[in-house]
C-alpha cells in the first residue's frame, strides 16, 4: 500500500467524523430553534400548543433514533 493511499484513507475517515458530528450538531441546534432559553421549553402561542409539543418531542425523538442508526 502505497503512501497515497494510506493518506486518502486517512482523510476519508477524519472528514466522515466531522460531517456525522456536524450534522448531528445541526440536528440539535434545530430542535432546540424554537425553545425558550430561559425554561428550556416552548412557549404556548396558541390553543393547540399542547399538541404541538407532543409532536415536537416526537419529531426530536425520531431525530435521535436516526442519528443514533446513522453513526459511522
Amino acid at each position: 500500500m502505497n503512501a497515497n493511499r494510506l493518506i486518502n484513507m486517512i482523510l476519508r475517515q477524519v472528514m466522515r467524523r466531522f460531517v456525522t458530528r456536524g450534522i448531528g450538531a445541526g440536528m440539535n441546534r434545530a430542535g432546540r430553534s424554537g425553545q425558550n432559553p430561559e425554561r428550556g421549553q416552548n412557549k404556548p402561542r396558541n390553543p393547540g400548543a399542547a399538541q404541538q409539543q407532543k409532536s415536537m418531542k416526537q419529531a426530536q425523538q425520531i431525530t435521535r433514533q436516526m442519528r443514533r442508526f446513522m453513526r459511522f
